[in-house]
Formats: C-alpha cells, structure tokens, sequence
C-alpha cells in the first residue's frame, strides 16, 4: 500500500497536467472534424435550397413571360387588330400621298380602342405597332408615330420582325412617360413584350408591342423569393445593370449607391459592381464606380455560367455574401438568388465561438495546473531541502553526512526515541523520478532481505510529509577508504 500511495503521488505531481494538453489535442481534433462536418452539411443544405430558389423564380418568369406573350399574341392575331394595322400600313406606305396626317388617321383610334380592354385588363401602359422598316406607325404616344430605327428599340425589333414573339429586358424609355409615382419624365424604366402580325399569306407586315411596368408585376415575382432576412432575388442585363428594384433600396441611399432622393430605385440605376471591401461596415473604394469590375456572381452570369457559391464573395454592397445565378439566353437577362455570409452560417459561427471557448477554456485550464504543478514541485523541494537542513528526517536526528552516491545521501543519525546510532540513506530530492523510486524500493527490499554477518540489517524505510523518501538501517563504525 506504501509502495501504491507513493507512486501515486508522484505520477499526480508529475504528470496531472498532461491529461488536460490531451484533452485539448483531442477537442482540437474532434472540434476540426466536427466543424467540418458541420460546415459541409450547411454548404450542401445552402446550395441545395439556393438552387432550388433559383428554379423556382425562373419557372415562375417563365410562366408570367409565357403569359404576356400569350396575350400580346391573341392581340397580334385579332382580326379587328390585323385590319386596322393593313389600313395603317397602306397610310404609311412611301408611295402614298394623303393630306391626313398618320397619326391623325381614323385608323388610329380605332385600333387604340381595340387594344384598350386588353391593356386594362392586364395592366399595359401603352402600345407601339412597327412596319417591316422599322417605323413606328401607331402608338400610344403620338409622338413616336413616324419615328424610324430608333436604337432603343433595335435591339429586339428585328428578332420580331422575323416571325418570334419575344419580351424585352426593361430599358429607359425614349418619350416623356409617367413613372410609378406619377411624375412625368424621360428615362422611366420600360419593356415591351412584342408579337409580330401577319398577313393572309402568314408573312410578317408588322410587329404588335405592349408595354409593361417592370417595377410592378415583374419586380414582384423577383422579391417573393428570398432566403432569411439578408436575402433577395434579382435580375440583371448583359451590362450587369439591375433591371429590376432591390428590396434594400433605402439602405442603398445611405450607402451612396443611389441618390438619396425619396423616390429613387435601383431599377436601371445600379450596376453590380464589385466595391472591393464592406461599404456597410465603412469602407469607401478609392476608385470611380463605372471603373469597378462586376461582382464575381455578375460577371459569371453575363459570360453565359450558372452556378452556386457557397464559400463567398462580395455582392454590389461590398458584402460577404453566398449565392446562386443562371443566365437566360432566351430573355437575355440574369437571375440571382443572394444572402449574407453572415446570415447564412449563423449557426456555424455560434459553434464554432463556443467551440473556441470551450477550447480557450480548457487550454488555460491546462496551462494553469501545469503552472499550479511547477510550482507545487518547487515548494515540495524546498520543503524537502529546508527538512534536511533541520537535521530532523521523521523521527530520526542527522548528525553529519557520510557519503554521496548516483542517487543517495548517507547521513549519520539516531532515532529521536530509541537513540541508537543509525546510516539513513536518503533518496536526492533534485532526482525523484518514477525510476529513481523503483531502483530505490529494489535496494531496500533486496538488502532486507540478506542474513549475513557481514550486511548490514535495514532497520526501517518510508517518506517523510515532504515527500523525502529514505531508509535507516544499522550504522558500523569505521573508517573510510
């Protein structure tokens, strides 16, 4: 039981602190796999339900471009439609001489109240129709009737012309036209689905247009989808222009993306453009806008590149941000479903500060019992030299030492009680090692052991409270070598 207690306390003093440093690699270990795993497993849910989004929101386009085209077709194909248009183009006809003016042709008002039931009912704001030579020779606006080519509008009119019905990406408008709050200007955001009309023989003669507010119904699809609080979908033209609003437009005003007037949209008038740092958190590039480079997500949609990304990248506010885009070369614009880093792994981030502080925690803690140990074996030595010098080992008196060995001190003593004169070997304070202990047990217990007349008899062996390890036996006085 001695031999137990005291290995015992000296593996205690030794070696305590090792278990918490294990404790600590193996949390590292685990906390990496962990948080990995974790990590990959949120990586995979966020790709999956961005993706998914994606599809989503591009069905639903598609369904609503579908519909529009749909309807800018029955329009197209009405025959009340088609025979006012063959009176207009025989009115516009280079050939023709009249004294009417085109725009002033009875033809006119009654093709606007043939359209004017339809652009009710699915809110048009306006009509244009187009001759094979690109002039317009009807609209809503009188005084687009008569212009020719406009460059605006030659983006699209020929893929019209040529047989396909087709919805626009939203453009500034080329006339003065209310806006969404009302207030007559130029440049108001616009888009045409266009339809082409035919003649007896099935050959295209004109193109049908009906204009569309893109900041209604179409901006609409594009904000019901979004992931979290941070999160919004959008569309964008090849430039990288937003062609329909953010849900962040006040806070884009703050942050010197939009004039800070009360009605400004982002619809046309942010690009996505890559700030290089965090405008939300104060950073302010030292480069003009327009010389900025498209956002990561922006400039892969344009050259054509769906994808996910969900390691990050910055979005147009500078923010670290995760998401998901595809391009739609039919319609010619990008879809993009976005949403804060920050947002996104929340819950990684909590893991992993607590994870951190259960880390830090327990590292202090090793580095505390280890200092707590040093120190502790200090004091013991110190305690053990200062037992020495006293002259007193338990119950028995020092008088002078005899010798030093490898790992020994003899010393001249007596029993405090029995007064005999006794050797007391005792093992050096300065090497107290499991080993040092053993070989010191196996010296006493061997030399107990021998009956002989010339060995001496082991008289007692144990530890002082200091921790001394030691053992009398008989003292045989003589002289030394």
């Amino acid at each position: 039981m001695s031999r137990s207690l005291t290995r015992t306390g000296v593996f205690l003093k030794r070696q305590l602190w090792v278990f918490p440093i294990f404790a600590v690699v193996v949390l590292a270990v685990l906390g990496f796999f962990l948080h990995r795993s974790i990590e990959t497993t949120m990586k995979s849910n966020l790709r999956g339900q961005m993706q998914t989004l994606l599809e989503v929101q591009s069905a639903m386009l598609d369904n609503w471009f579908k519909h529009q085209a749909t309807i800018c077709e029955l329009e197209a194909n009405s025959l009340a439609t088609r025979e006012h248009v063959y009176s207009l183009l025989e009115l516009a006809a280079p050939d023709r001489q009249s004294t009417v003016a085109l725009s002033d042709a009875p033809p006119q008002k009654l093709l606007q109240k043939e359209l004017a039931p339809a652009m009710s009912a699915h809110d048009f704001a306006g009509y244009f129709v187009v001759d094979r030579n690109h002039q317009i020779i009807s609209s809503s606006h009188s005084e687009l009737i008569g212009r020719k080519e406009l460059p605006e509008y030659e983006s699209f009119l020929p893929r019209a012309i040529a047989g396909e019905t087709l919805i626009t990406t939203p453009f500034p408008s080329v006339i003065l036209q209310k806006d969404e709050f009302g207030e007559v200007r130029p440049g108001v955001p616009t888009m045409f689905v266009c339809a082409p009309i035919r003649d007896a023989s099935f050959q295209v003669v004109a193109v049908l247009g009906l204009r569309i507010r893109p900041e209604k119904e179409f901006t609409r699809i594009m904000q019901m989808g979004r992931i979290g609080a941070s999160g919004e979908t959008y569309a964008f033209d090849k430039t990288g222009t937003l062609i329909s609003n953010s849900r962040f437009d006040e806070d884009l005003k703050l942050l010197g993306l939009l004039p800070d007037r009360k009605r400004s949209r982002s619809l046309l008038n942010l690009q996505l453009r890559d700030p290089g740092g965090d405008l939300t958190a104060g950073f302010r590039p030292l480069t003009h806008r327009e010389d900025l480079p498209l956002t990561k997500l922006a400039a892969a949609a344009v050259s054509g590149k769906s994808g996910v990304d969900v390691n990050g990248y910055r979005d147009y506010r500078g923010v670290p941000s995760l998401g998901a885009w595809t391009w739609i070369p039919k319609f010619q614009m990008g879809l993009a479903v976005e949403i804060d880093i920050a947002e996104a792994y929340r819950p990684l981030i909590v893991l992993r500060w607590t994870f951190w502080g259960l880390f830090a925690l327990l590292g202090l803690s090793s580095v505390g019992l280890f200092v707590f140990t040093v120190i502790v074996a200090r004091l013991r030595r110190q305690a053990q030299r200062a037992e020495i010098q006293s002259k007193k080992l338990g119950q028995y008196r020092l008088e002078k030492k005899l010798g030093v060995g490898a790992m020994g001190i003899v010393y001249k003593g007596h029993h405090s009680v029995l007064r005999r004169p006794t050797a007391i070997k005792m093992l050096n304070v300065d090497k107290v090692n499991e080993v040092s202990i053993e070989r010191f047990e196996r010296e006493v217990q061997i030399t107990s052991q021998l009956n002989h007349p010339n060995t001496v008899a082991i008289y007692d062996y144990g530890r002082t409270d200091e921790g001394v390890f030691y053992y009398a036996m008989e003292y045989l006085d003589g002289i030394d070598l």
